[in-house]
């Protein structure tokens, strides 16, 4: 009964390089007691995942359709003055303009067969554990999603041979409001661009590697990273990162934006939720099929409502 947990496969569709094999393996939980032993309780390592649903437009798809439409208004210049004496007089037409973006919802599902002596020779409650970790695989499938969007707004900050900089921050805020883009304004960055020698975390030295003095030393905001390890606000952006923010071995591409800059269709679940883990019984095979399915889409919609933040991070 060696390895018996070596039979526990999961089958992922649509990932990386498409459909390709997962193999779980837990060695000698499904001995437990009979071979004497005591079987602490399962370490389940997770992805770090459901950054994304904060900070972008979400929109569940209706009854009956499988693409959700963004309609998106143009902004209109400032309202003409009349001249005086001339208040009755007619005024130019503006145009009004819009445009519709839409996005068909797709699949995302990893599937994953447990064998019924895995089963019955665990003390865990292995199907939950299995249905969580799944259930995770999916959610991160989402942050990656719309991390791959990050690299595509016209308007950038920072560059990939200097190291993240509350001036690359304040440039990107700046280019927000004047681009009009609605608050509040969310960051998602790998978690290079934010700690580290080449990220956020260095502004707090007294000598930082790239601008001298760190812009955020002796602030209220730098004592909360160095004492809490995070910071979840600075000059009004809200900070997450994710492993799933694309780059190389040297930088990485986050970026800035408020919710209008990318848009996400998806299939609710119930409570907004968009994973459902389901299970199957496999007689023949002597198994428990468990699938987790997520259904949604990412889209840019509003390009000058996001700003790309490409910095070194080694």
């Amino acid at each position: 009964m060696n390895n018996l947990l070596n039979n526990l496969q999961g089958y992922v569709m649509g990932g990386y390089a498409g459909n390709h094999l997962m193999g779980i393996s837990d060695t000698d939980v499904a001995l437990g007691a009979s071979a004497g032993r005591t079987t602490a309780a399962a370490i389940l390592q997770f992805n770090k995942a459901a950054v994304a649903p904060a900070i972008v437009n979400m929109q569940p798809a209706q009854k009956g359709s499988v693409s959700v439409v963004f309609p998106t208004w143009s902004k209109l210049g400032l309202a003409a003055e009349s001249s005086a004496g001339a208040e009755g007089a007619d005024v130019a037409v503006s145009d009004l303009t819009s445009a519709a973006t839409t996005v068909e919802i797709l699949r995302q599902s990893i599937t994953a067969q447990v064998p019924d002596l895995v089963t019955h020779g665990s003390s865990d409650n292995i199907l939950a554990q299995a249905g969580l970790v799944l259930g995770n695989s999916v959610a991160a499938r989402f942050d990656k999603k719309v991390a791959d969007l990050l690299d595509n707004f016209a308007t950038t900050a920072g560059a990939a041979t200097t190291s993240m900089s509350w001036n690359d921050i304040m440039d990107a805020v700046g280019n927000l409001e004047k681009n009009d883009a609605p608050r509040p304004y969310s960051a998602m960055f790998h978690p290079l661009q934010v700690y580290g020698s080449q990220g956020l975390s260095n502004e707090l030295g007294s000598i930082a590697s790239d601008q001298g003095i760190g812009a955020l030393n002796g602030t209220s905001v730098g004592e909360q990273l160095a004492s809490a390890g995070f910071v979840a606000s600075i000059g009004g952006v809200n900070i997450y990162t994710s492993p799933q923010v694309a780059g190389s071995s040297d930088h990485h591409t986050g970026a800035i934006m408020a919710k209008t800059a990318i848009s996400v269709g998806y299939i609710d679940q119930g409570g907004g939720s968009f994973i459902q883990v389901e299970s199957d019984r496999n007689v023949l095979g002597a198994s428990t099929v468990l699938a987790a399915n997520g259904y949604f889409e990412a889209i840019e919609t509003v390009d000058l409502h996001g700003v790309t933040m490409n910095t070194e991070t080694s």
